[in-house]
């Protein structure tokens, strides 16, 4: 019963991305009954044809031929124009359950994507998708095939209700083989589906490190692994395979058994005098179809578990069955004017694991502060709480006297930019990376951010410049100017909040002063954010607040820090020795 209402449940929510494919889809159901009707109607005038010889009626065969030949074409131009439909309702479907799932997945909360496995939405997105949005035109298909399998069967009642009563027995053995053979398929597919997408993620994650793979020399270990993925999967696949072949072995064993008994039959009939010729012939090309006549309802049910398999994983993203996306309030702020607090906010990325523990500060609108601390303090996990990218545990963070939980999503990451220590660049051009961050910016906005974050002079060394493509994650680019490029990114935005999370961290010396400067230059005018490895960058902040265990432990400016904060004044004779 939970199988069929969930079954009608998915389908009920996959009419919201077919619907707009609906002149298509009457198209398709109306071809569907012309073949039917042909393909019952064909056998009979098939059947004439063979009789007109046997009798030497020329004339009546030419005519019974050029009939046959006018309702193939007719059958052939129908079935030209149900692949049209078909190919109109698949394309739509299609884009418009990837988009959906693409878009659920841009929502997810971050701590999902941390816990599973890339290759779990990867395979969703693309393979769960394509099943289902061909699966309805499956349906019609075999519904339609049914339709005319009844007609058939019907018309073998009329003709002879003994060869009927045989067709019949004939379909329920064939129907009761594929039935088991289904579901011993569907039980296997089910872990097909769970190893397939362990191996997806596992090669995605495996073209990605390539070049840690390398430099660890860990080719082996890795080959290793996969192989193990491979072989999971394909033997899984495998067993699929055998079931159906073990099981078409025997129904084509029981197929052929049937057509010999038929034979035996329609010749006990025929000395009986309860079966002339021509009856025995039109029911011998009926054959098959009546034969298939359950096979067509078995068909349905493979594709009602089907169904269900793939469009339960899809609506698991789409509908919040069972993984949490990220919350937002409805209140709307166009313009942040940068006042921040953190109110005993308490933040664990396990719960058994507090980061962060009753953390309490206040930044003003247009001051620049920076965070500092040992690694694992906490730092980092202030700008992800401030994004929103993670969900407090509890108290309050305030942006402009307002709970970041009220506000929606464009007034929180509209108003903040964020530039991290590993920023991930697109395989997209340089100028596309940019455009990322301000849709509409122009190309003189683009190079004065790039000026600025120190990375104009290279680009413009490219022989593309600013159209070069850069590969996947950035790999042509060094690792600071990876880091330019997401400076510069992050400044194209000129949001109001500005966050620098070890933004200078893979930079030299000369490039890192040159990139302080830019930052400088916007001091006074925006609210600046910055966690910093190096405190020799950050002595000109307004506000420095010391960090340990997940609390803020000290506060104050460079001067005053060094005089009160034994662990400020350690992290800076650390730094200065660096140096």
């Amino acid at each position: 019963m939970k199988s069929k209402s969930e079954l009608f449940q998915n389908a009920k929510k996959m009419w919201k991305y077919m619907r707009e494919s609906k002149p298509s889809l009457i198209g398709y159901a109306i071809v569907s009954i012309v073949e039917s009707i042909i393909s019952v109607i064909l056998p009979l005038i098939s059947a004439k044809i063979i009789l007109n010889m046997t009798e030497g009626a020329i004339a009546q065969l030419i005519y019974a031929s050029l009939t046959v030949l006018i309702i193939e074409i007719l059958f052939n131009v129908a079935n030209s124009y149900k692949a049209h439909f078909y190919q109109n309702v698949y394309r739509k479907t299609l884009i418009n359950l990837q988009m959906a799932v693409a878009k659920e997945t841009l929502k997810l909360e971050i701590k999902e994507i941390d816990k599973n496995s890339s290759g779990l939405f990867i395979d969703r997105l693309n393979k769960d998708t394509k099943d289902i949005s061909g699966i309805f035109m499956e349906y019609t298909y075999w519904l339609s095939s049914i339709i005319s399998n009844v007609g058939v069967l019907i018309t073998v009642f009329i003709l002879n209700k003994y060869l009927f009563l045989f067709a019949i027995a004939s379909s329920i053995g064939n129907f009761l083989i594929n039935k088991k053979s289904l579901s011993k398929q569907y039980e296997i597919q089910k872990e097909v589906r769970t190893l397939q997408e362990k191996k997806t993620g596992l090669t995605a994650e495996v073209i990605r490190g390539i070049k840690d793979i390398k430099v660890l020399n860990a080719s082996k270990t890795v080959l290793s692994q996969v192989e193990n993925k491979i072989k999971g999967t394909t033997e899984e696949e495998i067993k699929m395979l055998n079931v159906r072949r073990k099981y078409y072995l025997l129904r084509y064993i029981i197929s052929s058994l049937s057509d010999f008994l038929f034979i035996v039959l329609g010749c006990f009939l025929y000395t009986k005098g309860l079966l002339a010729i021509a009856t025995f012939v039109i029911v011998y090309n009926y054959q098959s179809k009546v034969k298939n006549l359950l096979n067509g309802i078995g068909q349905l049910m493979e594709f009602n578990k089907k169904f269900i398999v793939s469009s339960s994983r899809i609506f698991e993203i789409i509908d919040d069955e069972k993984f949490s996306k990220e919350k937002f309030g409805h209140k709307e702020i166009q313009k942040l004017t940068g006042h921040i607090e953190f109110k005993d906010v308490s933040f664990g990325y396990e719960n058994d694991m507090p980061i962060l523990n009753d953390m309490c500060f206040e930044i003003k609108p247009n001051e620049k502060v920076a965070f500092v601390g040992k690694s694992g303090a906490g730092k980092t996990t202030v700008f992800n709480l401030l994004t929103k990218l993670y969900q407090t545990t509890d108290g309050k963070i305030l942006l402009d006297g307002t709970n970041i939980d009220e506000l929606d999503c464009d007034s929180i990451r509209n108003n903040m930019s964020i530039i991290t220590q590993n920023p991930y660049i697109f395989n997209m051009s340089i100028k596309d990376n940019l455009l990322l961050a301000k849709e509409d910016a122009t190309m003189d906005e683009i190079r004065q951010s790039c000026k600025m974050a120190s990375i104009d002079d290279f680009i413009m060394t490219l022989p593309d410049k600013y159209d070069t493509i850069l590969g996947e994650n950035g790999v042509i680019l060094s690792g600071g100017q990876k880091q330019r490029l997401a400076i510069a990114r992050g400044l194209l935005m000129k949001t109001e909040i500005m966050l620098f999370d070890e933004a200078t961290s893979a930079l030299d010396n000369e490039t890192q002063t040159e990139i302080q400067n830019a930052i400088d230059n916007l001091k006074g005018e925006y609210t600046i954010l910055i966690v910093a490895h190096r405190l020799s960058t950050i002595i000109d902040s307004d506000k420095i607040f010391v960090v340990d265990d997940g609390k803020i432990v000290a506060s104050g400016t460079h001067k005053a820090l060094l005089k009160k904060s034994k662990l400020y004044r350690s992290l800076y004779e650390k730094d200065l020795e660096a140096i």
